[in-house]
This record gives structure tokens, sequence and C-alpha cells, in this order.
């Protein structure tokens, strides 16, 4: 068992300028490419439930990201991963551990690109720890209660009963929050406390796996944690004053920019500090390993080049309990 920090899995990034959409704060990470991994644009498919069979095409291996889920629109049985996989270029891989989300759908989802989401914060803890658990079935109750508890009507393991009564709402989180030159990833922020990390070996990778995350997995809580109240987080930063000429609107603004780079300061700083133990190695690829990580407060996986922790290529991480 290894023990490593927050700060050790981000080593090499830098902060951008944090950005706001109601209880939702994104501070972009910002790194150099490592370009050894496609994106996770993959064909998947079915053939029986709880499993999942991911072909890549591309000419380098690809990350299946933790916590991965397909919900399409032709008459067959939505599905996920519990934890991420690594997939060798020009090949493809069966994942038997992966569970249904759509509890009373039958039929099984054609082998092509499909729409890739990740699994809502409240859901992925649960999933992870159940990655190496055969059984299409083993997430439903979660569902059900997680779509309780933002009034998601319907029974059962349904997701889509989410998805559906939030659409406008999810879609509107993937439209106000931008990507940002050299940007690797994200330390998210729900109601002012850090939820979720998320680093991507290049670019090209992270603009390919932003919309997932945000829309459902990070946008789900966004929902929930809005309910009842119109209240700001208090890491929103106000503008102070009341100016009235051009001269003193820049003032203002600029103080505001300069408290708000103090809490972002803040806020790495102590999330950097979060320690998490890391286990054996989950599997490799030739040199490259993925690893669950998990503390009280946190729990995700990392690929790593090697198997230390000084060189993290992907990692997602995120609240273990919300």
């Amino acid at each position: 068992m290894t023990n490593l920090t927050v700060e050790q899995i981000l080593a090499g990034t830098t902060t951008g300028r944090m950005q706001s959409v109601g209880q939702m704060q994104v501070i972009p990470l910002l790194g150099e490419d490592d370009n050894t991994f496609d994106p996770p644009e993959f064909d998947i498919g079915t053939n029986d439930y709880g499993s999942v069979r991911v072909e890549n095409r591309g000419d380098r291996p690809t990350i299946v990201p933790t916590g991965a889920g397909w919900v399409v629109k032709a008459a067959a049985q939505d599905h996920a991963v519990g934890g991420g996989a690594l997939v060798p270029a020009k090949q493809g891989r069966l994942i038997d551990t992966a569970m249904c989300i759509q509890q009373t759908q039958g039929g099984y989802i054609a082998k092509q690109k499909h729409n890739m989401l990740v699994l809502p914060v409240a859901l992925r803890s649960k999933a992870l720890s159940m990655r190496k658990q055969r059984g299409y079935d083993k997430l439903w109750s979660s569902i059900e209660s997680f779509n309780a508890s933002v009034d998601a009507p319907g029974y059962g393991g349904h997701l889509e009963y989410f998805l559906k009564k939030y659409q406008r709402e999810l879609d509107e989180f993937v439209a106000e929050f931008e990507l940002i030159p050299d940007q690797v990833g994200a330390i998210v922020l729900i109601n002012g406390k850090v939820i979720g990390i998320e680093r991507a070996p290049s670019q090209e990778f992270w603009t390919s796996l932003w919309e997932p995350l945000i829309r459902v997995c990070y946008g789900s809580l966004a929902i929930k944690a809005s309910m009842g109240t119109t209240k700001p987080p208090k890491t929103r930063v106000a503008l102070k004053g009341s100016p009235k000429t051009l001269t003193e609107i820049a003032a203002v603004l600029m103080d505001a920019r300069s408290r708000e780079d103090g809490v972002v300061e803040t806020l790495v700083n102590e999330v950097g500090s979060n320690k998490l133990k890391a286990g054996s190695p989950d599997e490799n690829m030739g040199a490259h390993f993925l690893t669950t990580v998990a503390s009280q407060k946190l729990a995700g996986q990392i690929v790593t080049e090697g198997p230390g922790i000084e060189k993290v290529r992907y990692a997602s991480i995120c609240a273990a309990s919300v």
C-alpha cells in the first residue's frame, strides 16, 4: 500500500482562472501534452448483460474513463463501468464486470461509437467499489436512491429518468463552462467544496472527456445542490463598492480578480495536502498502470507511467460520499 497526495497527482500542472456557474465552480488545470493515449472515442457494444466490448480503432492506446457509461436511443440496455480500463491500439477488450443502468429495458447495444457519459458523483464511489464484481444489476438500488434524491420520477434503476428530467439544465452546464488553451484537467467545486480532481494526458484527451464529466458527473450534483437555495457558494467573489466611472469599474474588477486568485490558491493548497492510499495496480498495459486510490473523503483512479506514482498521466478522483 502506497500513500500519495493530490499534489503529487497534479505535479506538472498549473491553475487557470476559476469559472463559476450557479453552485458549480471549475479551476482549470494547465499542462503539457503527453500524446501516448488516443482520446476516449471508441466503439462499444454489448452481447450480454453486464458486459461491454470496447473496440479501439486508433493508432494509440486509450483509456476507458473511470465510471464511463453509455445511454443509447435504441431499444437496448444502457451500461456503465465502475472502474477504468486500458485498451491497446487497434485492439478490443471485453469488460465483463460492467453494470446495467436501465433496469427494465432489454436488448443489446449495437457495436459502434456511442456518446459517453460519466456516472453522477453520487454513484461513482459505489460503482468503483464494485468494479471487480460481476452482476448486471449491482447498481440498480443506488440509482433508484439517487433519482429519489433529485426528484426524478420513476421506479427502479433507470438513470435515464434523471437524464430526461434535467436535460436542459445539463446541456446548459456544457455551454456555460469554457475550455481554455493548454487545459488538461480541472478541480471541480460544488457549493464551495472540492468535489472532483480530474487530469488527462493531453489537451486532446481532455477536450473529449470534458463534456461527459461536466454534464452528468458534476452537473448532477450541482443540480442537487441548487435545490431550495439561490445563495451563491461562499467561494464566489462579489464585487465591492458602487463604481460609476470606467476607471472605478476597472479597479473593482481588478480587486475581485485578486481576491479570487487568493481563493484559488488557498483551495489548491488545501486539496493538495489530501493523502490517498494506492493499492496494487488493477491492471497494466506495458509500462502504464491503472491503480485505484482512496481516502475517507476521496476515491478514484490514476494511470501512471511505471508502477510508481512519479508520472501520473490520468486521474479521475471525486468525493467518496455526497
